[in-house]
Formats: C-alpha cells, sequence, structure tokens
C-alpha cells in the first residue's frame, strides 16, 4: 500500500491526537494531517483543523475534500456524561456516520481506537486476554458497552471493503503527562483503596507514548484487526495501595455500587464516575500485547509500574516504595 501522506485524525484535540501528530510530524514529516475535533486544538496543531462534530452530516464532505489516505478516529465520549443517549450517539453514531463516509471515500487504511474493557470484566476471564477472546459486553457501563457496539460496526466495515486495512487498538488505562480524567483522579486521589468484595483485583495501565507509537506501527505494517495495546506486566490494588501508603477497604460489591448512584446523583468530585465501572475494579481484565510482540516486533517502552509510578509523580506523591512482588507478568 501506498505510504501514510495525507492523515485524517478525528478527536484530533485530545491528548491521543495530540501525541499522534507530535509523533507523525517526528516520523512522516512530509505527511499532512487533518484533525477533525469539537474542540479547537491548544498545542500540537494539525496542518489543517475543522471544527466538526463526528456526528455530523458534513464530516464526509469534509473528508472527501481532503481525500486521506490514512484515517484515524479517536472521538469518543471519555469522560462519562449524564445524558448517556447524547454519549451512545457520539459513541456509535458517531463512528457509523464515519464509516458512512469511508465507504465512499475508501482510504488505504482505517484504525479506530477501542478499549480493553469491551473484553468486559469478569470472574473467568483469562489472566492475561489474548486479542482471540470473544467480547463480552458489560452493559452496565456505558463506555465498555459501546466499544464492543464500535468494533461490530467495523466488523461489518472491514467485510464491505476488504481493500482498506481495518484494525483497531485496545488498550488498557491511557497514563502520562497531561491526562487528567475521571480515571486517573480516582487512582491518584482517592483517599483509600477499596477491594470490591474484598478482591484484590488485577491493574493495568499503558504509557501514552507507548499507545502512540504503537498505533503508527500498526498503521505502517498495514496491519489488519484487533491489538491489545498494553505492557505485559500488571500490579494488583493492594500494590497500588502500598505504593500510595493507603489503607485497603474491603466492601461489597452491591455497597460500593449504590454509594456510587448517590454520589453521582449528587454531583459531588472525585468518585466521578457511574457505578458500572465498579465492575472493572473488582473483576480482572487484563490484557496481553500478543500481536503487537510477536506480529510487527513491538517492544513497550514503559511497564505498568513505570507508567504508576509517573503519574503518582505527578500528583504529588513523593518517595514512592516498589511495588510488592506478587505482580503479574506474561511469564509469571
Amino acid at each position: 500500500m501506498s505510504e501514510l501522506q495525507r492523515i485524517a485524525i478525528t478527536g484530533s484535540s485530545g491528548f491521543y491526537g495530540r501525541g499522534l501528530i507530535e509523533r507523525i510530524r517526528m516520523r512522516f514529516p512530509a505527511a499532512t494531517i487533518l484533525g477533525l475535533d469539537v474542540i479547537e486544538p491548544s498545542v500540537h496543531s494539525p496542518d489543517e483543523f475543522i471544527q466538526c462534530d463526528v456526528t455530523s452530516p458534513e464530516l464526509g464532505q469534509h473528508l472527501e475534500t481532503f481525500a486521506p489516505d490514512t484515517v484515524i478516529h479517536l472521538a469518543f465520549v471519555v469522560n462519562p456524561i449524564r445524558d448517556t443517549n447524547r454519549m451512545h450517539a457520539i459513541n456509535v453514531g458517531g463512528t457509523r456516520n464515519l464509516l458512512t463516509a469511508l465507504t465512499k471515500i475508501q482510504p488505504a487504511r482505517l484504525l479506530v481506537s477501542s478499549s480493553a474493557t469491551a473484553y468486559g470484566a469478569w470472574d473467568d476471564n483469562p489472566i492475561p486476554i489474548l486479542e482471540d477472546q470473544p467480547l463480552r459486553p458489560r452493559t452496565e457501563y456505558r463506555y465498555a458497552h459501546d466499544k464492543v457496539l464500535v468494533e461490530e460496526l467495523l466488523e461489518e466495515f472491514r467485510e464491505q471493503s476488504p481493500d482498506v486495512a481495518v484494525s483497531w487498538t485496545r488498550p488498557a488505562i491511557i497514563c502520562g503527562e497531561g491526562i487528567d480524567n475521571y480515571l486517573t483522579k480516582f487512582i491518584v486521589h482517592s483517599p483509600v483503596m477499596v477491594l470490591a468484595d474484598g478482591h484484590n483485583a488485577t491493574f493495568q495501565a499503558v504509557h501514552l507514548d507507548d499507545v502512540v507509537d504503537s498505533t503508527l506501527t500498526i498503521l505502517e505494517a498495514d496491519a489488519t484487526g484487533p491489538f491489545n495495546v498494553a505492557p505485559p506486566d500488571w500490579i494488583t490494588l493492594r500494590d497500588l495501595a502500598k505504593l500510595k501508603r493507603q489503607f485497603c477497604l474491603k466492601s461489597p460489591l452491591f455497597l460500593c455500587r449504590m454509594f456510587t448512584n448517590v454520589w453521582w446523583s449528587l454531583r459531588l468530585p472525585l468518585y466521578y464516575f457511574p457505578s458500572g465501572l465498579w465492575y472493572f475494579i473488582r473483576f480482572p481484565w487484563v490484557v496481553t500485547p500478543n500481536r503487537l510482540e510477536k506480529e510487527l516486533g513491538y517492544k513497550f517502552r514503559y511497564s505498568t509500574l513505570d507508567t504508576v509510578h509517573q503519574m503518582l509523580r505527578d500528583g504529588g506523591y513523593k518517595n514512592i516504595p516498589e511495588a510488592a512482588n506478587d505482580s503479574g507478568s506474561e511469564s509469571a
């Protein structure tokens, strides 16, 4: 296929999009980048920027005019909003709108950001999860369920457009400099480590630099299908508590959900997420980057422990101790 020369990025003003633009300029200096977002870029501006909602009927015309050979779809509601219908319309409806436009344009390649949460958080999940694991959505958590629906749309598009190299990433929790969302707030600022049902669950984080570099590795290879994006290690919630020098509090899952429902309805700070997230705190969903490492030869620069250390340092923690030796890895 052709080289990456004309790259369109939806959600270009978010942390993932900004990181990609910065790295594209380094690796493909001759490439022209079109950014599409509802928010004006603050740093790492694309060569062309259009303020556009992914649900807009004008999206297709903007893309047709630009004529990209590569499309990277990142536009997605990450921080939960109370209007779940609007969230679904952006996440799934926006993806459907984009794919309708691309059916006509037929770029050489398309990459979409999905999530490791698409596997679902279940007690019988293998540790770690490979890319061929069937998706089992947790409908209680809108973000994760929408990612599953997006992947279903991608499978349909891939069948209808066999000449397009369609791929999608399934990152773990993304952390890095400047990332500030409900997950990072919960990890860094929660005053106590709550173990739902008393379970010491696994925890996995991926550095933004690795997310960006692996994304471009997939695109350069014209690779297709799903790719887990996470380092081949993980820690436990007790490990995280030790790093923060916190106590662990055991609580039944139903009480965690009840508390969060009340907290969410009162619009209080800190625990700013719907109660469905507790399933992903209680049950395992750690992944291994099997295809990235074995098929594309990608090597992660940062481990989960490296990433968590940096996140805590950026959050103001000093003299962070080493994690306990019960952290995991693919070879463990």
